[in-house]
């Protein structure tokens, strides 16, 4: 796993591009919600710690503040593409020249909508939410399609030890129904959002569901300790 200075060089470079580099949609720069210069030192602070996956560094950092499809936007969405190598980020820099066509072709007037920079995948992916004019993260995930990956023996190990633990018994016996199943396995977790030295393991256990939405507990685990290092409630929204 990611240590020492390549994890801090690949945090470096997340903050750099944020300072530096940062692509702000259009309809919040019309806003006046184009961040300011000390609005850029705060918001490269209090982005998480992001370093990349096992033995991978970060090759190249793409950042966009992008709107909320509100006039006036009640959110920001900071997202944060990290790539591997070379291929990748030509990927994602491809699908943003696309996005940014689009947005400009569409662009007309206030009152129509246009494009945003979702459904851009780099080696890893994060999205952060923010206030107008904020520089505080009301949320942080990871969403990177590979995080399923996970070797069945550090699945099962992660299972045994969520099973185990006593809040995750204590959420399994409060739920109204039997019905909603056991730990399931969402796949890897970063550090800065597990609170871990390491990857960790997030495991999910259904609490409430309508059929369409509901309510998760989520457990991060560490699979070096096999310790449980976070536990908290999120929404689960059917897709």
């Amino acid at each position: 796993m990611s240590r020492g200075s390549d994890r801090d060089a690949d945090t470096e470079r997340v903050r750099n591009t944020v300072l530096h580099e940062l692509k702000v949609h259009v309809r919040l720069a019309d806003q006046g919600l184009k961040p300011s210069g000390a609005q850029l030192e705060a918001l490269a602070s209090a982005i998480p710690p992001l370093s990349a996956f096992s033995d991978h560094r970060f090759r190249s950092v793409r950042v966009v503040l992008d709107w909320d499809h509100q006039l006036p936007s009640q959110f920001m969405l900071l997202r944060v593409f990290a790539c591997y190598d070379d291929e990748a980020d030509k990927h994602v820099q491809r699908i943003l020249d696309s996005r940014d066509e689009e947005i400009g072709e569409s662009n007309l007037y206030p009152e129509f909508d246009v494009p945003d920079y979702a459904e851009i995948e780099g080696s890893e992916t994060y999205v952060g939410v923010l206030k107008p004019g904020t520089t505080t993260f009301e949320d942080f995930r990871f969403l990177s399609g590979w995080r399923k990956q996970v070797e069945p023996f550090v699945a099962d190990a992660a299972v045994r030890c969520v099973r185990a633990y006593e809040g995750y018994q204590r959420a399994a016996a409060s739920r109204a129904s039997e019905g909603l199943g056991g730990p399931v396995i969402i796949g890897w977790a970063p550090p800065c959002l597990a609170e871990t030295e390491d990857w960790a393991i997030e495991i999910w256990l259904l609490t409430e569901f309508d059929g369409q939405t509901g309510k998760a507990r989520v457990f991060m685990v560490d699979p070096t300790n096999e310790t449980v290092t976070r536990e908290f409630n999120t929404d689960v929204q059917l897709a």
